[in-house]
């Protein structure tokens, strides 16, 4: 098996295609593999400089993609295991961002830091929380690019089964956990998704993505697989899509993409963002692949993009969703090419009973399929005591394979329970109809906005603090709309993606109702730069616990969709 460092080798010997890259001003260069080859030897040559050896963790935040290609190349050559992770994209919540990072350092025993070439603070005292980031040492992107050239051979060399590189989960997590991605976990995740499921054809295809390269869709669908398959690839920086949604779709039709991949989110932004004098001249039949993937899929944002370009001609067909996690490197489930989309009305109620049944009545829950199973890769659907359930059933999505991944770095507790006896259990729900996948719920609580993850106990925390809201007596969860885009609870949509929704209880029968739900949405704003779609406030005792108090969140969203929850409003007497 041929690993991530023999696939760069051998690609070296192409001059003539490789990775094209787009930095923050719009300048493109396109490096060949050649070139890619030396540059990450001569970065690997300065990583070992540096005292960076064979397993050294190195962490890196850097906001250009052809900066954090070449760096995670370059230690991947000298040894060490890369450790991607968002880098800051405004000064807001400095401090936060600065200390979540030092978690994750301290998580990884990190060895060395590279950053792009703006400090990551200012000249101020280090706070306590960020004490063990900036004790690293570190290097700035301009040393990585200057380092000099070759004066021995920097490659340290890989088996199958060496760590690559840790996976850290994007957003805020009070307690990161790096998911220890192997090279032949690589290899294997790359074949199904280059071979098996895209069946690309390195002669005419090209990828096209502005996917942060610090999460795992980015990382390994744009990056890393494209390697194994000797696919060329366009890497647009993130922030220029958030900024122009028009610029990934004017990439796509001028570089003749033909793969290209994006949450759902993305999909409703460039609906929204993009202008038809910005479309003018398009022509989009190149795509043949146009993933949607890492967070839940919405079947009517998705009909909206294709109905809007399809004009462009963007074909129908070309519509791909998937379902993968990075757990099991990234990819676990493909549609079919060519395939139009493929969903399932089901009847809501049914579905909080475990049962996904075909709904019968006008009120239906529509859900996008996700594709079959990768070969050499199964998925089972099983119940709390680990039985196999049947068609339509729903429980845990659980997979075995070459891509599950070998758990987590430094965690024994955590990778005893999510990885056993050779399986990864998810904790996602789902079910399987036709041989089709259908993701429908999150067993683990958490929290996934436009592709971001958030543990649900971040936000209540912020809730909890607000005046007139009772301390921990707080739940969050995401409500998705129906298939005519309005939200299941029935308040006040303004969007057809997942809403985050927040329910809690007051602390007086008599409160300023309004005064207290803008509160929340400040802070929680203020705090995680996340927008509460909708506040329910309940009176004291109403919110579902355990027995042992632990906030039972789904009850509490099944309930407030079924109407049954005590709420509480501020004209109570």
């Amino acid at each position: 098996m041929r690993t991530l460092i023999d696939a760069l080798r051998e690609n070296a010997r192409h001059s003539h295609k490789g990775i094209t890259f787009v930095r923050s001003d719009g300048r493109e260069q396109t490096l060949s593999y050649r070139e890619v080859w030396e540059q990450a030897r001569r970065r690997a040559q300065l990583l070992h400089d540096h005292d960076v050896g064979r397993g050294d963790r190195v962490l890196l935040t850097l906001p250009e993609p052809d900066d954090f290609v070449l760096a995670f190349f370059g230690a991947l050559v000298a040894g060490a295991v890369p450790v991607p992770l968002y880098p800051p994209h405004t000064l807001a919540r400095l401090d936060a961002y600065l200390a979540n990072l030092s978690r994750i350092a301290e998580v990884a025993d990190a060895k060395l830091l590279i950053t792009g070439n703006r400090p990551l603070h200012a000249d101020v005292a280090i706070a306590e929380s960020t004490r063990a980031l900036f004790a690293l040492p570190s290097l700035r992107a301009e040393q990585m690019a200057a380092a000099g050239a070759v004066t021995a051979d920097p490659c340290a060399g890989a088996a199958p089964q060496d760590l690559a590189f840790l996976q850290f989960t994007s957003g805020s997590t009070s307690h990161p956990k790096g998911v220890m991605v192997t090279h032949e976990n690589l290899a294997a995740n790359a074949h199904a998704i280059m071979c098996d499921g895209l069946r690309s054809d390195p002669e005419r295809d090209k990828g096209v993505s502005w996917l942060p390269l610090y999460h795992d869709m980015g990382l390994i669908g744009f990056v890393i697989a494209p390697i194994f398959a000797e696919v060329p690839v366009v890497l647009l920086p993130t922030t220029s899509f958030v900024r122009r949604p028009s610029s990934w779709l004017d990439a796509v039709h001028r570089h003749r993409g033909t793969i290209t991949f994006a949450p759902n989110f993305a999909y409703a932004l460039a609906v929204q963002g993009i202008s038809p004098r910005q479309m003018e001249g398009w022509d989009l039949s190149c795509v043949r692949a146009l993933g949607c993937g890492a967070e839940p899929i919405d079947a009517s944002t998705v009909r909206s993009f294709l109905d809007k370009f399809e004009p462009a001609g963007l074909k129908r067909t070309a519509i791909l969703p998937s379902y993968g996690l990075a757990e099991a490197t990234l990819a676990v489930t493909f549609s079919d090419l060519d395939e139009a989309l493929q969903t399932d009305a089901v009847d809501p109620k049914a579905l909080l009973q475990g049962r996904a049944a075909k709904a019968s009545n006008g009120h239906a829950l529509e859900l996008v399929s996700c594709g079959r199973p990768f070969p050499s890769h199964r998925v089972e659907i099983l119940d709390e005591q680990g039985n196999a359930l049947g068609e339509r059933e729903i429980g845990e999505i659980v997979v075995r394979g070459p891509s599950v991944t070998q758990g987590y770095f430094g965690d024994d507790r955590a990778t005893e329970s999510t990885f056993r006896g050779g399986r990864l259990f998810t904790g996602d729900l789902g079910y399987f109809a036709e041989g089709r996948l259908y993701v429908c719920g999150r067993s683990k609580d958490l929290i996934i906005l436009r592709g971001r993850n958030y543990f649900p106990q971040d936000i209540e925390k912020i809730i909890s603090e607000v005046e007139g809201i009772r301390t921990s007596q707080v739940a969050v969860f995401t409500c998705p709309p129906d298939q005519n885009g309005h939200a299941l609870l029935d308040v006040g949509l303004h969007s057809s993606n997942e809403r985050l929704v927040a329910v809690a209880e007051v602390t007086k029968s008599q409160f300023a109702e309004d005064a207290v739900r803008k509160a929340i949405v400040s802070a929680v704003h203020a705090q995680m730069g996340l927008l509460v779609d909708e506040v329910h406030f309940l009176r004291r005792g109403a919110l579902p616990k355990t027995s042992s108090g632990k906030v039972r969140r789904r009850e509490t969203r099944a309930r407030l969709q079924a109407g049954t929850l005590a709420l509480a409003t501020g004209n109570e007497k």
